[in-house]
């Protein structure tokens, strides 16, 4: 009895010292949790112009020359999963199919590159934009409310509606791959259109006739509704304006290549210069290069749109994505690329390797300025454009028609910055071009006209053997 008389009162004492214990502990760790730097969270990745080919036999990764094959998808994947473990978002803006695909595979390799991507980033929240590949229809063709719309919406709606992100993605991407998601941001939605529509190359498919091009419009005006306080990112796939590429190395400057018809380019030009439009950061792609443009606002500052590189090496860049950290207020930082230089991942560098800080307009513009003066920074960006490919693109010749592109939009002011002068669709030089090839063969044609009338007449002047 004296025993158990003794024990209680030991008991709780060593009770009381041991609750004292714990919460001394507990207060060390939380204070020196509290002192150690917070973990920067997981950057976002940009994605685009993945042009999976399914049935490539290649067991290695493909370098360049052709599609993504399957082992050049697990290569990109896997150095995704590498640097950003659990992004928190994944925004991929269009052509998921291999060029000249066959219409059968369309679907199942578009279910293949959600489950693909899903597998990797069970977390991650995705905006994703169709290209002018994603149809069964053919490229730069289309066709609403289809069963294969259907389809891509059901395998990609986990996740692109992470947590109830995106709840009208299935039924209003599945009419036309519109929608709007909200971003992990304050106050920041993307609108996603499918502006493939609006491409000089758009026509209708399988069968499909309407004017498709008018119902996107109307349903960017009615997301982009002035009022509010919501910022907006517009994201589609191919940017609005002059493809340098094609202009500099197609055409050779003879003609100006546009990517859009006049028409919806200039409307919704308008509508990102529109302030009360509250759009901060346009996302592209088509190009498979790493490029910028920067579209005035009128009494804001300017808009800045990124073209994000291409996993497809088929058009000479090589195989590259995009990192970036997005802060609370929506402005991109850190932008880096990552290319498949030598059959290996490596970041080749980014905004900073160009002395910018940050992916907006006011950097955007510091960055063309200097551009325009410094040869050296021109050619740190050409290797950037290209994903530091063995060859650039981008010369000390032609180095003015990319530069101008990043601002003229349309083939007047486009014409004006390359100092070409001209008119019309042509420019100068392509004019001038013309005139003499239509001088040579007016020539030609008006000497054989005059050697057919001289031999007429030299027969008619000649006696005839009936008349001897």
């Amino acid at each position: 009895m004296r025993l158990a008389g003794f024990a209680a009162p030991c008991c709780r004492a060593w009770a009381f010292v041991g609750r004292l214990t714990c919460i001394v502990g507990l207060t060390f760790v939380t204070a020196a949790t509290l002192a150690l730097p917070a973990r920067a969270a997981d950057p976002w990745l940009f994605v685009n112009d993945v042009h999976l080919d399914p049935t490539s036999r290649w067991r290695t990764p493909i370098e360049a020359g052709g599609d993504t094959n399957p082992a050049l998808l697990t290569s990109a994947i896997n150095e995704m999963r590498r640097l950003a473990p659990n992004p928190p978002v994944i925004v991929m803006a269009g052509d998921f199919l291999a060029h000249h695909f066959k219409a059968a595979l369309a679907e199942p390799t578009m279910l293949v590159v959600a489950r693909r991507f899903g597998a990797a980033f069970p977390h991650a929240q995705f905006v994703i934009a169709l290209g002018n590949e994603d149809s069964p229809c053919g490229d730069y063709a289309f066709a609403p409310d289809s069963h294969f719309l259907q389809a891509v919406a059901t395998a990609w709606a986990p996740l692109v509606n992470r947590n109830g992100a995106a709840p009208d993605f299935l039924r209003t991407f599945a009419h036309d791959g519109f929608y709007t998601t909200k971003l992990p941001l304050e106050n920041v939605r993307a609108v996603i259109v499918n502006d493939a529509l609006w491409s000089t190359f758009y026509h209708d498919g399988c069968g499909w006739h309407g004017n498709a091009t008018r119902g996107s419009f109307a349903e960017l005006d009615r997301a982009l509704a002035p009022g509010g306080r919501e910022r907006r990112w517009l994201v589609m796939h191919i940017p609005p304006g002059i493809d340098a590429s094609s202009t500099a190395h197609l055409t050779h400057r003879l003609a100006i290549v546009p990517f859009m018809r006049p028409a919806p380019r200039d409307a919704v030009l308008d509508l990102i210069a529109d302030p009360a439009r509250r759009i901060e950061v346009v996302v592209t792609g088509h190009v498979h290069r790493f490029a910028y443009r920067i579209i005035d606002r009128k009494g804001a500052p300017p808009v800045p749109l990124l073209i994000s590189p291409a996993i497809s090496p088929v058009l000479g860049n090589l195989p590259s994505f995009l990192t970036a950290d997005v802060g609370p207020d929506g402005v991109i930082r850190n932008l880096e690329e990552h290319s498949f230089v030598d059959f290996r991942w490596q970041d080749v560098g980014g905004l900073g390797t160009l002395g910018a800080s940050e992916f907006s307009g006011r950097a955007l513009v510091n960055l063309q300025r200097r551009l325009e003066h410094d040869a050296d920074l021109r050619g740190t960006y050409a290797a950037l454009y290209m994903g530091d490919a063995p060859h650039n693109e981008i010369n000390r010749r032609n180095w003015r028609s990319y530069w101008c592109a990043a601002t003229a939009f349309s083939s007047t002011p486009f014409r004006d910055c390359v100092e070409e002068g001209g008119f019309s669709f042509l420019t100068q030089r392509g004019v001038a071009v013309v005139a003499a090839v239509s001088a040579v063969v007016l020539t030609v044609v008006l000497g054989l006209v005059a050697l057919v009338f001289a031999l007429r007449r030299r027969r008619q002047r000649m006696p005839s053997k009936h008349l001897r």
